[in-house]
């Protein structure tokens, strides 16, 4: 009996020491933070130590919070948050030392005894399946031939990943493998579905000969091969035409992906015609590959964010594009944007886009205009001191790609592409200099987000400013294999100030139709006329309105047909005769393509599809055969897209449109909110035709579902201009309380809330009362939920 109860103790002994066990440098999965390592787990019966070493940067802080800092059975159950720390104080800033090395210990409470993989979760870091067992050193494949394995006769080719349970090869991932090995010899069969590969290995040093038989074996290498003499074959530069209607298949393969960091990315290709970006959903499996196909209508780059990498990838339409991205790239510290973009890059690809991809990769750092020291330096410059910098930087990258294309092979494709992308990336800063001046000068006097007007008087150009432009270059299509960097600077011609007509363009147009037809104005009439035409802003034209409404408004009845004959073409025609004053671009391939944006651009505002008179005009100003039918056929499917929405919209509700109240002007706003009076109001100043407007309604939606039970209500107002159309069958998504009102009520509000532009926000409290009547829509909508939730527990 005694030995029965001798052997019970020791076993309970045994169970209970489980307290004293060691795991020394765990094995893990996945990382978010590939500079936080765990040297050493503790397991003890009332507690769980766990040793770190986080290397970074002397004097940056880290921070442990004892609310978003535990650990989990990687299978999941309970949350064990730490108690305790040492060498680290809790909820407070932890400078790192001279060293860039910190070490500490942080105490959770004990775990069950079967757990043998856990869960670090912190705010930003996470660790995934950290094992509390022995290493097992079990691979399917051995280790000498795993890696990603390249050509080494100069092309540095990415032919053959090969990992403990996949085979990379030929564009796919293959799951399906039998090994056969004798010696320093490997068989791999490869199987997926009906297809059947084999390859042939036999190791070199460290080096494998690999090839699809035992006589047909090349020499491959896990590191680049630097061979002077290696030559491109079938090397071409992009010829004409460019455009061709089809899809790009991007996949890949994600090393050091764990399915807890999320499932999906998103994939973003412009599209210049209709000037919209399209997205694509990228599906993650488990096991770390990934797909999409992507619509295209030519050769550009697309930009793709997944997890922590945020990255451009060059696709052609109709091709495929193999890229495998090592996690590790993404998941270290950078100190800042040019210690970030001279790390070593380890994507590879495979491809009919591979080498294209490989070698715009290689040349990415041949990008010297930093963004921040720009904005330091610019406050002191004039439009001319900042065109000669960043020309200068021009020069200097143009110089330091053809330093790299002597050193290197380099496919005539990526080079064409770079030889673009760095001038027109130039051009285009350039073209920003008024809008970075501002921006500049907001920052600098930390001028509140909400305030439009600063004391900083933009910068007027004569056209010889210009005089780097080349609108031949512009309007060869072959352009557009640049991608976002052609897209970017006809954006900005189109926009910049030197073309875009002034706010008086409308009554300058007036004036030379008065005069035209011989009419005689009263002497009021040509003061008011003059004065507009001599207003520069918004405001003046506003405030000039204002001072005298009885001469301006006999003055709009005496000639209603002059008013409404001044159309949006005289708009366009001002926009038009500036484009060649200014750059050089009349009827040309830059100019149709500004066209067809702005046709689209119209068609999206008015939520219809185009008229008939609108086809003769793009068949008219529109010689591109390509574009032309394009901007049809996007016509054809919007029309049956507004037909579909037109019959869904009939089953939605959460939407109310409202009578404006019948009340004097300068009393409608305070009528309006009557009816929400105990409830904290939103008010949305809009307009259909508003892109900025339609972004900020989608921004916000996940925090209008989220307070959707709060004392709150979203009140969304328009005028005229909005088509009631349009209005009408936008507005079944945007659920809120919604009124239209006349441009007379309109007017009031303007002048009410200083409205000189849409979106415009006013907050309203329960009172009734305005508590903010500019309220700067948050890039967040975390910190919008803060402002509300003020006046909610009022």
């Amino acid at each position: 009996m005694r030995k029965i109860l001798i052997l019970t103790t020791l076993a309970l002994i045994g169970l209970s020491s489980f307290g004293q066990k060691i795991i020394e440098n765990p094995d893990f999965s996945a990382t978010t933070a590939n500079y936080v390592k765990i040297t050493k787990i503790e397991l003890q019966d009332t507690v769980t130590k766990i040793d770190f070493e986080v290397k970074y940067f002397p004097k940056w802080w880290i921070k442990i919070s004892s609310d978003k800092t535990y650990i989990q059975n990687s299978k999941g159950g309970e949350k064990l948050f730490v108690k305790s720390a040492k060498g680290i104080i809790l909820n407070k800033k932890h400078n790192t030392p001279e060293s860039g090395i910190n070490l500490y210990t942080l105490y959770f409470p004990a775990i069950e005894k079967n757990i043998d993989k856990i869960d670090y979760i912190e705010e930003s870091w996470k660790i995934f399946d950290i094992s509390l067992t022995e290493k097992e050193e079990i691979s399917f494949i051995p280790k000498e031939i795993q890696g990603n394995w390249l050509k080494t006769d100069g092309s540095n080719e990415w032919q053959y990943g090969i990992f403990e349970d996949k085979v990379i090869y030929q564009n796919k991932i293959w799951n399906n493998i039998l090994l056969n090995s004798k010696g320093k010899n490997f068989e791999l069969s490869l199987k997926d579905g009906s297809q059947q590969e084999k390859i042939y290995i036999k190791l070199k040093k460290e080096n494998l000969l690999i090839g699809d038989s035992p006589d047909n074996q090349q020499l491959y290498s896990k590191t680049k091969t630097f061979n002077t003499d290696y030559v491109i074959e079938n090397d071409l530069e992009y010829e004409l035409p460019v455009f061709k209607i089809d899809t790009a298949v991007y996949r890949g393969f994600i090393d050091g992906y764990h399915p807890k960091m999320g499932n999906t990315g998103m994939a973003y290709v412009n599209d210049i015609i209709i000037h919209e970006q399209n997205s694509c959903l990228i599906t993650i499996e488990p096991d770390g590959s990934f797909y999409c196909k992507v619509p295209m209508i030519h050769p550009q780059e697309i930009y793709v964010r997944m997890l922590n990498m945020s990255e451009s990838v060059y696709l052609e339409p109709g091709k495929t594009t193999f890229q495998y991205i090592d996690l590790s790239e993404y998941t270290s510290a950078y100190k800042n944007y040019n210690h970030r973009n001279k790390r070593e890059r380890k994507s590879l690809f495979m491809g009919d886009v591979s080498l294209v991809n490989s070698d715009l990769l290689a040349m990415d750092t041949i990008y010297y205009f930093n963004y921040n020291i720009a904005q330091k330096k610019i406050l002191d410059m004039t439009g001319n001191d900042f065109k000669t910098y960043c020309l200068d930087i021009m020069n200097q990258e143009l110089n330091a790609l053809d330093q790299y294309v002597q050193n290197n092979p380099v496919s005539k494709k990526a080079l064409q592409i770079k030889n673009m992308q760095i001038p027109y990336r130039a051009y285009e800063n350039i073209l920003s200099f008024n809008r970075m001046k501002s921006s500049a000068y907001r920052k600098k006097h930390k001028v509140p987000r909400e305030q439009r007007e600063i004391p900083l008087q933009s910068e007027t150009f004569e056209p010889s400013y210009y005089d780097f432009i080349n609108a031949d270059d512009l309007n060869n299509p072959i352009s557009l294999i640049s991608g976002g960097a052609y897209n970017s600077l006809i954006n900005r011609i189109r926009f910049s100030e030197s073309v875009l007509p002034k706010p008086n363009y409308f009554y300058v147009a007036l004036m030379d139709t008065i005069s035209s037809k011989g009419i005689t104005l009263s002497i009021d009439e040509e003061k008011i006329l003059n004065n507009l035409i001599g207003c520069e802003n918004i405001t003046c034209i506003k405030e000039t309105l204002e001072s005298d409404t009885a001469t301006l408004n006999s003055f709009r009845q005496k000639y209603s047909e002059l008013f409404s004959s001044i159309s949006k073409d005289a708009y366009h025609q001002i926009q038009s005769v500036n484009m060649s004053k200014y750059f050089g671009l009349t009827e040309c391939f830059a100019t149709e393509i500004m066209f067809a944006q702005s046709k689209c651009e119209s068609m999206r505002g008015r939520q219809k599809p185009f008229e008939e008179g609108d086809k003769v005009e793009i068949r008219e100003k529109i010689s591109d055969d390509f574009i032309m039918n394009y901007l049809i056929n996007y016509s054809d499917n919007k029309e049956k897209e507004i037909e579909k929405k037109l019959a869904e919209n009939k089953t939605k509700t959460g939407y109310v449109i409202n009578e404006t109240p019948k009340t004097e002007a300068d009393k409608l706003f305070d009528a309006i909110i009557e009816k929400y009076k105990g409830k904290v109001v939103f008010v949305d100043f809009w307009a259909t035709w508003c892109g900025p407007c339609r972004s900020g309604m989608e921004k916000i939606k996940p925090l209008k579902e989220e307070l959707k039970d709060k004392n709150i209500e979203f009140v969304y107002i328009t005028n005229q201009s909005s088509p009631i159309d349009t209005w009408n069958m936008m507005i079944p998504d945007i659920k809120g309380e919604h009124y239209r009102v006349e441009q007379d009520e309109w007017n009031h509000f303007a002048s009410k809330f200083n409205i000189s532009g849409i979106p415009h926000y006013v907050l309203v409290d329960k009172d009734g009362s305005v508590v903010k009547d500019k309220v700067y829509f948050a890039s967040s909508n975390e910190e919008l939920k803060k402002l509300f939730e003020k006046y909610l527990t009022q």
